[in-house]
């Protein structure tokens, strides 16, 4: 079974990173909901953004040192592959800094509304 597992290291980042497309984009829709609003559910999305952000991580670096030589059966394309993976995960990464960026101004400009000087 972990030979199995190890045979195709490169699909099972595949695998792995369209688990992690699915729940940014899972966030991304969330973050869009009037709920989204609260403070408390704004500070639970920039956790998430964060701890997917070290998962994304993990995946880039888990790509970065996997070679064509670690594959037991060949892959087609395998560097082409590998490369598309590499950009899913750069455009995933974006996406979470976009929206940590937009937590993080709404909750600036909701905390300097209860400042004396901004009035």
């Amino acid at each position: 079974m972990l030979a199995r597992r190890q045979s195709n290291r490169l699909q099972a980042l595949q695998r792995r990173s369209q688990e992690l497309k699915l729940q940014v984009g899972s966030l991304l829709s969330e973050s869009q909901l009037k709920e989204a609003l609260d403070a408390s559910k704004r500070r639970n999305i920039y956790q998430r953004c964060i701890q997917l952000k070290q998962a994304i991580d993990e995946n880039k670096n888990a790509l970065q040192k996997l070679n064509k030589a670690d594959e037991t059966a060949p892959i087609g394309n395998y560097n082409q592959k590998k490369e598309e993976e590499h950009s899913l995960l750069d455009k995933l990464t974006h996406q979470l800094q976009e929206l940590a960026v937009s937590i993080s101004r709404e909750n600036i400009t909701e905390y300097a509304s209860f400042l004396p000087f901004s009035q």
